[in-house]
């Protein structure tokens, strides 16, 4: 199961140059997809955490060799 984590923008305080168009693009390339926007103009975001590893599955144990008499004769 993929471990997340957020963002928010605040797209009322976008700087005059740039569009909210522009901030919203610039996360896409960062790997954050957005979730939702709210009416008050603020911008969810979540992208998938890369370093949390899966988890993996438990080893199987391995069967004991046990020397049986005869293997234990054969090596007198």
């Amino acid at each position: 199961m993929p471990q997340w984590e957020y963002s928010k923008i605040d797209l009322n305080n976008a700087p005059a140059r740039s569009s909210e168009i522009a901030l919203l693009d610039d996360a896409g390339r960062n790997g954050w997809e957005l979730v939702r926007i709210t009416a008050n103009n603020l911008a969810y975001l979540k992208r998938a955490l890369d370093d949390v590893a899966p988890a993996a599955p438990p080893r199987a144990k391995q069967p004991v060799r046990r020397k049986t008499a005869a293997s234990r004769a054969s090596e007198e």
